[in-house]
């Protein structure tokens, strides 16, 4: 379950208030640094509706990576360390997914440099993967670029 504070965030933004607006009336809640954190890590309602179709197509890539690893896992039938290890980038992915689909600024940072370590793996250097790989790294930088250009500071 959320935390009220940030439950309350997501409320005003998609209201359509600022960020400025929200953490000048934040700020006197029993805990500021929490509600800054929320605050820097969700876009603000312009910027989600302004990218909302680049967003979709980022999660549609994703769930596809996601699901042709999960289906390589679960293709071999049998209940091992092999099996068990092979789940943990299909659940960090769901992770990710959820992160990007809520528009929080540590899916995008976690997209980008995951995908990008992922490249020294050799089964991503086959041509759908590398392209699939090349095509998260420049989607989540750019929407992280987009939908987040500034931080608030205390």
């Amino acid at each position: 379950m959320a935390d009220p504070i940030e439950r309350k965030i997501e409320q005003r933004l998609l209201a359509g208030d600022s960020k400025k607006t929200i953490w000048q009336q934040m700020q006197q809640e029993p805990e500021p640094e929490k509600a800054l954190f929320y605050l820097n890590n969700k876009a603000a309602l312009k910027e989600r509706l302004s990218y909302q179709l680049i967003n979709l197509g980022l999660a549609l890539v994703l769930a596809f990576i996601t699901a042709k690893e999960l289906i390589t896992v679960f293709s071999f039938g049998r209940l091992d360390v092999a099996f068990l290890t092979g789940l943990v980038v299909p659940i960090i992915n769901i992770y990710i997914l959820k992160e990007i689909l809520r528009f929080h600024r540590l899916g995008y940072q976690y997209l980008f440099v995951l995908t990008a370590i992922s490249l020294i793996l050799p089964k991503n250097h086959a041509p759908l993967e590398l392209s699939l790989s090349l095509l998260l790294i420049a989607a989540s930088g750019f929407l992280y670029l987009r939908l987040f250009p500034n931080q608030l500071t205390r």
